[in-house]
């Protein structure tokens, strides 16, 4: 047990403070991780804009796959589709073993009733993760979508 100030002296009367050729400078950017955390709370706070500049630096710094994810999904909230689709096309030229990339892309592609891009995407999300159920899922409602559209479209012409 240490005694009121006697032991914190002792501790610390060998520490020598860096010379000044040993300190670094203050970093003035931010990690990938740190870029991504501070998204993270944009996000949580609603600040949308905030979390997509934090998510694009972040790409920019290294910060890869997951944060072009994550521009992604804010892209797509803001209802930005296409750019959407850009990033996920970069997480995917990143990492093309990525489900959730696929996936995400292929959900962007179902929302602007893209079938034939959106089924490409659940097969190639089916391809990367063979024992997943939902990739199989999606593509199953997404190819049941397109017959729809072409039965609609035969019954008017």
């Amino acid at each position: 047990m240490i005694r009121s100030g006697v032991g914190i002296r002792r501790l610390f009367s060998s520490f020598q403070p860096p010379s000044s050729s040993e300190r670094k400078p203050p970093s003035s950017s931010k990690d990938d991780r740190d870029l991504l955390r501070d998204g993270d709370g944009h996000l949580k706070e609603g600040m949308l804009d905030l979390a997509l500049r934090s998510y694009q630096r972040a790409a920019g710094t290294g910060g890869g796959g997951p944060a072009e994810k994550r521009a992604a999904m804010i892209y797509e909230m803001m209802g930005r589709y296409m750019e959407a689709i850009a990033s996920l096309d970069r997480a995917v030229a990143i990492d093309p073993t990525d489900t959730t990339a696929w996936m995400g892309r292929g959900f962007v592609f179902w929302r602007l009733e893209m079938w034939p891009e959106a089924l490409a995407s659940f097969e190639r999300a089916i391809a990367t993760s063979p024992k997943d159920g939902y990739p199989r899922y999606c593509r199953a409602v997404t190819a049941e979508e397109m017959a729809k559209k072409r039965r609609r479209c035969r019954w008017r012409g």
